[in-house]
């Protein structure tokens, strides 16, 4: 009897699956274990179709696949399950969904039970995630060796080779496509380093938009970031670099300075970061900074406090408090603390905030902090380094965000995105077969090391890649990525006998070099 045609089927990411047996009830699973090794030991007549389930998510697609092709009643699963998309198949076939829904009560998708992070489509209806459940029987062979796969699936195949469709096919309604409003992160460290601070603003705009959870705040909604660390290299504050996309201008600058660096002598606020530095219960810990370091340059302690535990820990009494159980007309200093070190005879400073509105202050403040730094600088005869600011809570109120927004699409331009890794660069040549990576310290002095791999083995241009990786010779993503495009080119025309030139096109040995 002749096989029949696949046809449509698979309606889900047919290009990665491999088809054998459109007759054949059975499907095979090998979650993170390459199918091609599978189907090594599997007969071509024995399985309909094979494919791998590296995320949870692909469970959803599983389905809807099964309910277009309901002859599909057995299901193989093997492998190695380095995500967990194996425990929770099988937790579907076991548990069950139960829905999922928004504060208006409305279905937003069915989550399996025994694993929150495990949904499907609210538009598969639960009647045939059923059906599927219980039509379809999960084989879970996770921990059997593979050369055991090949009998294992022939013998359900041969089993169930009279089962009937459970159903009718069916072919369901595409998911409704949502737009993240907040993209996924680890949560905590962010690094920006620029030259400018107009330059990192941008980047500090776009990582909160972009990564920002929405929290409540004293004065409305806020975004906000964990840890966002900024490093400024070059940044000259006797001669700003003004850039039109400010909300202030020169003057309004030279007045922030006034503030930052005033002593409060009338007590005209409630406590200025002026104050706070140069008269800390009449102690100058700028004095205090500079002498440590004409003393010695590496002194661990160059550092000024603004953080007064009696009064900032917790509101004095008769505070009133809010609704929200916030302190109102009660302020304390965002910046807590400012550090200096000496590298290379220049003295670098970091500034640490407890919070920081990175859309209405962070420019300000990094401009004033970058000041003081070169007037603490020209004090000990040093000369200007780099200025890093950590805000452990990095912020755009919600007033803020549609106006920061704009500032990142209109100023957030491709070739902003091509940078010098501060860990220097890296040559790429081909030598006969093998690829070699050359690396050099940013002044190109110092070799850092040479990688070699020959370009004929398998995956070779992914193990170089992974090599370089683990001795962190790369920071960059830019510079990442270009080097993963050269290695690849590299492997590729060692491969198919093609000329390879860095940061050339690849060409075949008759064509002009």
């Amino acid at each position: 009897m002749p096989k029949k045609s696949f046809g449509n089927w698979p309606v889900y990411f047919k290009e990665r699956l491999i088809l054998r047996n459109p007759n054949s009830p059975v499907g095979v699973v090998t979650l993170w274990l390459p199918k091609e090794n599978v189907i090594d030991h599997l007969s071509g007549d024995s399985f309909s179709v094979c494919g791998q389930l590296y995320t949870k998510g692909g469970i959803n697609y599983i389905v809807r696949n099964i309910l277009a092709n309901p002859k599909i009643c057995r299901l193989i699963m093997c492998g190695v399950d380095r995500q967990g998309s194996g425990e929770a198949l099988k937790l579907f076939f076991e548990n069950g969904v139960e829905p999922e829904k928004d504060t208006s009560g409305k279905l937003i998708s069915w989550k399996v039970i025994g694993d929150t992070k495990v949904f499907l489509d609210p538009q598969i209806p639960m009647e045939l995630i059923n059906k599927v459940r219980e039509a379809v029987k999960l084989y879970d062979y996770r921990t059997f060796p593979l050369e055991e796969m090949g009998s294992k699936v022939k013998k359900t195949h041969e089993k169930s080779m009279d089962s009937k469709p459970f159903c009718d096919p069916v072919i369901l309604p595409e998911a409704e496509k949502t737009t993240a409003n907040v993209f996924p992160s680890d949560r905590s460290v962010y690094k920006i380093r620029r030259d400018y601070i107009g330059e990192a603003w941008i980047d500090i705009l776009k990582t909160v938009t972009r990564f920002g959870q929405k929290i409540p705040g004293m004065y409305g909604e806020v975004s906000q970031v964990q840890n966002l660390s900024v490093v400024i290299e070059k940044e000259d504050p006797d001669d700003p670099q003004m850039e039109s996309y400010f909300n202030f201008d020169g003057e309004q600058l030279k007045l922030y300075y006034k503030g930052f660096f005033s002593r409060n002598e009338n007590q005209s606020e409630v406590y200025t970061y002026g104050e706070r530095i140069f008269d800390w219960n009449g102690i100058d810990q700028e004095k205090i900074m500079v002498e440590k370091l004409k003393r010695y340059e590496h002194d661990r302690g160059v550092m000024a406090v603004l953080w007064k535990p009696e009064a900032d820990n917790f509101p004095l009494e008769g505070i009133k408090i809010s609704k929200m159980k916030q302190t109102e007309k009660w302020r304390v200093p965002c910046l807590v603390m400012i550090l200096g070190q000496v590298s290379n005879g220049k003295f670098d400073m970091t500034a640490v905030f407890r919070n920081n509105d990175v859309y209405g202050a962070w420019p300000l403040n990094s401009f004033a902090l970058r000041k003081f730094q070169k007037n603490i600088a020209q004090k000990a005869g040093l000369g200007l380094g780099i200025l890093t600011t950590i805000s452990h809570i990095a912020e755009i109120y919600n007033m803020n965000f549609d106006d920061a927004l704009k500032i990142v699409h209109k100023e957030d331009t491709l070739s902003r995105n091509c940078q010098n890794d501060p860990r220097g660069y890296y040559i790429v040549n081909r030598e006969g077969d093998e690829i070699v990576v050359t690396f050099y310290s940013p002044d190109g002095l110092t070799e850092l090391g040479t990688y070699r791999k020959d370009g004929l083995l398998p995956k070779s241009a992914r193990d170089l890649c992974a090599e370089i990786l683990k001795d962190l010779l790369v920071s960059d993503n830019g510079a990442a990525c270009d080097l993963g495009r050269q290695l690849a080119k590299a492997e590729a025309a060692i491969k198919l006998g093609l000329h390879f030139e860095q940061d050339q096109p690849l060409k075949f040995p008759d064509q002009d070099l």
